[in-house]
């Protein structure tokens, strides 16, 4: 896809944030609905790759959103056409939230360069990421600490991305809370 992506799986290496990851997004943002049309409802750009002034992992995270994920599995076979691969199953992320999308990646293992999360538009998976991106797109300070902790947890844990994700954890529901009391959504959703 490009030379600025890419990632071998199962390490962690942070690159300083390239502006051009935005339009290497709208230009597979444009594929997939090229490809598989109305069945899309939307394309979000989600992930650390999608916050300006944080470093990140060198691939692009994006959540697309459909009807429902008997739809998302359907979309498998044009995936695969489009150089992507099937990940029923990934080590270090849950089982919850492997049942709440497709994830399909796209690149060799020796260098992977996008995670595209095929899930059910509005769901409470596709609304945490976004919760999650517009939170720290919109407050700089929490968006500089989830930095600060991510660069820490990437010179611990370089070649252990199951730690490195799991250490972010708190992080992350943390400010999930903090978006949700400021936009007024409470505990009980987003």
């Amino acid at each position: 896809m490009s030379d600025i992506l890419g990632l071998k799986r199962g390490t962690v290496k942070l690159v300083p944030y390239n502006p051009k990851w935005a339009g290497l997004f709208e230009k597979e943002k444009q594929l997939l609905i090229n490809t598989f049309g109305d069945i899309i409802i939307a394309i979000q750009h989600v992930g650390s790759t999608a916050i300006p002034g944080i470093p990140a992992k060198p691939i692009l995270d994006m959540n697309v959103g459909v009807e429902s994920l008997e739809i998302a599995r359907g979309m498998k076979d044009k995936f695969v056409e489009l150089g992507y691969e099937h990940r029923p199953f990934v080590p270090g992320v849950s089982l919850e939230a492997l049942q709440e999308q497709e994830l399909y990646v796209r690149g060799p293992e020796s260098r992977r360069t996008q995670y595209t999360h095929v899930t059910v538009y509005a769901s409470d998976f596709w609304d945490r990421s976004l919760l999650f991106r517009d939170y720290l797109r919109s407050n700089p300070n929490r968006a500089h600490e989830y930095a600060d902790l991510k660069m820490s947890l990437a010179a611990a844990h370089a070649e252990d991305r199951t730690s490195y994700s799991e250490g972010k954890s708190q992080f992350i529901l943390e400010t999930l809370e903090l978006a949700r009391k400021e936009s007024g959504a409470g505990e009980s959703g987003t």
